[in-house]
């Protein structure tokens, strides 16, 4: 393995520890905030109504608990792939092309089709309570970059599904 891959490789795991401790105090605020909502509910709405950002203050409470369990779920989901993606790269300076990766990439795939489906419902959920001009009115939604990368994670499962079979071929023949 050349340095520069070395390298490389070092720094995606770094990168995918940083990642992942970012999804987590993320997911660690969605719930605060949740806690915050049932503790602090009035002075919310009075902030909420303050703000004018918010269509109906007042009585937006299981639309903001909606948003935030969507929200965690998506979280949670990103967690999965990112622990995914470090299975993945601890295999890469040694033996990529296991079967066990090509399920790794198929299930990043289906991972990231369940957050693509969570940011219908997120979207429909944060235009209901935002005012038209929020930056939250444009919020979820499914986007070109996921599909993409949905097709990449399948494509690269093939991939990797084909060179593990290749490979035992290969093995089975010396």
């Amino acid at each position: 393995m050349s340095m520069e891959h070395s390298t490389l490789l070092g720094v995606t795991r770094g990168l995918l520890w940083l990642m992942l401790g970012l999804v987590v105090a993320a997911f660690l605020f969605v719930i605060v905030a949740g806690a915050a909502l049932v503790a602090m509910w009035p002075e919310i709405a009075v902030e909420a109504k303050n703000s004018r950002v918010f269509l109906a203050p007042a009585t937006m409470r299981p639309q903001l608990f909606a948003l935030l369990g969507i929200l965690a779920a998506v979280l949670a989901a990103a967690v999965y792939i990112l622990r995914k993606l470090q299975a993945l790269v601890a295999t890469a300076a040694s033996d990529p092309f296991i079967p066990a990766n090509a399920d790794r990439l198929r299930r990043i795939g289906w991972a990231l089709v369940a957050v693509q489906l969570l940011a219908l419902p997120l979207g429909a959920v944060a235009r209901s309570i935002a005012a038209p001009t929020s930056q939250f009115a444009g919020m979820g939604g499914v986007n070109l970059n996921g599909i993409l990368s949905i097709l990449l994670a399948f494509v690269l499962a093939a991939v990797f599904e084909k060179g593990a079979a290749m490979r035992a071929d290969l093995e089975g023949t010396v």
